[in-house]
């Protein structure tokens, strides 16, 4: 499949057909995942993946550990496979935000090599993945991030038409493919920069207008 194929067919999964994936399977969308872009070569990325009964397990650990909570059950069992992808904290901000970016374009590669295969996935987050107790439950410290739920399974014979399209991109073109706005790139007013910024060249020495 094109790339570009992938990634305009590539739908959100409401329902998946209860036929299992196998390992093989699997191993393959996460290795592709690992070929996402990040920065200083961190590979911030951490994977999960619960299948069987397993699913059911984390459902009743997770409600031991925090009863009150929402109930999770739909969002871990609704598919045959629920991939945790996780990004450990990074003290440095700046390389924090980037990992978390990274990690998200694994998913996206995830997903897309998902498709490419005949498979249905689902990015799934919500309250569960900033709950502590689901962090305690998948061995994360309080700092770390999931970033999604990945439900993946096969294509179910009922799933509800989706969109075809996408509303227009929001572009605003700069340079010479394009027209800028005059002041585009102008520092703030209140800046004395800006008054000199505004003024028209003239050699040195010569005369005011």
């Amino acid at each position: 499949m094109e790339v570009l194929e992938a990634i305009r067919g590539r739908r959100t999964a409401v329902k998946f057909s209860a036929a299992p994936i196998s390992r093989e399977e699997i191993e393959a969308l996460i290795e592709a995942a690992t070929w996402a872009p990040n920065h200083k070569h961190t590979e911030p990325w951490r994977f999960q993946v619960f299948s069987g009964d397993s699913r059911r397990a984390l459902v009743d650990r997770l409600r031991a550990v925090d009863p009150d909570g929402k109930d999770p059950t739909v969002k871990l069992t609704r598919a045959p496979v629920c991939i945790v992808v996780a990004q450990p904290h990074a003290e440095d901000p700046v390389q924090d935000i980037e990992d978390y970016a990274a990690a998200s374009c694994a998913v996206q590669n995830l997903m897309l090599a998902a498709h490419a295969r005949g498979l249905a996935t689902r990015w799934s987050t919500g309250a569960l993945v900033e709950s502590l107790a689901a962090k305690r439950v998948l061995g994360l410290s309080e700092r770390d991030r999931i970033v999604a739920f990945v439900n993946l399974g096969r294509p179910s014979e009922d799933e509800p038409p989706h969109p075809v399209g996408r509303k227009p991109p929001i572009i605003e073109w700069h340079g010479p493919t394009g027209w800028a706005p005059r002041d585009a790139f102008r520092p703030p007013r209140s800046s004395r920069r800006e008054s000199a910024y505004r003024r028209p060249w003239r050699p040195r020495g010569a005369p005011h207008p």
